[in-house]
């Protein structure tokens, strides 16, 4: 693996990053509307007609099973008076909007136009439902409204070996059925969600149960091209967190971020993985939606939801929402990068390497 270099800086982003409306516009068309964000697993979306939406930004989308059996994506709205065609997940024999009933096929083509027979030079063509990029790694979806955009496949170099290698039990996931309980609504910018993310320098502080849980001497960053991993080689299966069994085939932890929104990884004691996408409602507000996905329907450690949902997540949101309120501070406006030589697992590599992505997609100049 090639790694690339960090941006020249040993500070953070200015705060105006975090809640300038400007720049939040920006990264809408320059970030959210040009990049892969991950969408669902392909089991979610096996047969003809079976769909998914996503949000993203302003853009509401659907990926949809066509019926050549290839996976499409369009934008959910309708070519007549822009009403959105369908809600939420499931499986239609065509797409019919709730407003004037124009009718699409599963292919995105316009099937039916109430009265359209009577106008003259009306042609159906001109008015199939509009698209973008549909891909997939590993049996994950991932979407780019950007029709130009180089392949996920290229852009993230080693990102599908590396996960292949460390996650053995991968072709065997799929979601879990009614995953609910997790708090997914932030109060805070999206970014620092992501920063939140990345990096583990406020573990032992913030999550005194995560620290019983991993041994944070084996805990390693690694930076890569647009993506970066948290690993720790070593944890203990008693713990303030949720005990697992010593003889569990995964013993150990890995996190993964995928630039601009991805976050995925697994942790200790169970074959299972979470997926998720961290993506921003407003400025100041941002959705991390996802699910676990575990092999073979294995059932998770006893207290690992009540930990992960009630515990982790309740922590990490805490401290999330605070951080925005701070940004707004008048005393406030950039902080250090705290990275030792060493490079020691609780630097924020990963931290200043997601900054140097966002300051490069925006044309470094906010």
């Amino acid at each position: 693996m090639n790694k690339k270099l960090l941006m020249n800086t040993n500070k953070s982003l200015p705060s105006r990053y975090y809640h300038a409306p400007e720049i939040y516009e920006k990264e809408k068309r320059k970030i959210l509307y040009r990049n892969w964000h991950y969408a669902g697993h392909v089991s979610q979306v096996i047969n003809p007609g079976d769909y998914l939406t996503l949000q993203l930004g302003d853009e509401n989308l659907i990926i949809i099973r066509g019926n050549d059996d290839q996976l499409k994506g369009f934008f959910n709205v309708c070519r007549h008076r822009a009403h959105k065609l369908l809600e939420g997940s499931g499986s239609v024999k065509s797409i019919t909007c709730p407003y004037h009933a124009w009718n699409y096929s599963r292919d995105g083509i316009l099937s039916h136009a109430r009265n359209s027979e009577k106008m003259p030079g009306f042609d159906k063509s001109e008015y199939c439902l509009s698209g973008f990029q549909v891909t997939t790694i590993c049996e994950f979806i991932f979407v780019n409204l950007d029709k130009n955009a180089t392949p996920l496949i290229e852009q993230a170099g080693d990102f599908e070996k590396d996960l292949r290698q460390r996650v053995p039990f991968l072709d065997r996931l799929k979601p879990i059925q009614n995953d609910t309980g997790r708090p997914s609504s932030i109060n805070a910018n999206w970014k620092v969600v992501v920063d939140n993310y990345l990096e583990c320098y406020h573990c032992t502080k913030a999550h005194p149960a995560f620290v019983n849980l991993i041994d944070m001497e084996h805990y390693q960053t690694e930076i890569y091209d647009i993506w970066s991993r948290q690993y720790a080689s070593s944890t203990k299966p008693k713990n303030k967190a949720y005990e697992f069994d010593k003889n569990a085939t995964i013993q150990d932890m890995c996190f993964w971020f995928l630039w601009p929104t991805t976050a995925l990884g697994y942790l200790p004691g169970v074959e299972a993985l979470f997926f998720s996408s961290i993506l921003p409602d407003t400025v100041d507000k941002t959705t991390r939606s996802g699910h676990w996905l575990v092999a073979d329907g294995t059932a998770l450690p006893k207290n690992f939801n009540d930990y992960m949902n009630d515990v982790l997540f309740m922590e990490d949101i805490a401290l999330c929402e605070s951080v925005q309120r701070g940004l707004k501070s008048q005393s406030y406006d950039q902080g250090p990068f705290m990275i030792d030589p060493d490079h020691s697992g609780i630097s924020e590599i990963a931290v200043q390497h997601f900054h140097g992505l966002i300051q490069k997609a925006l044309g470094d100049d906010g």
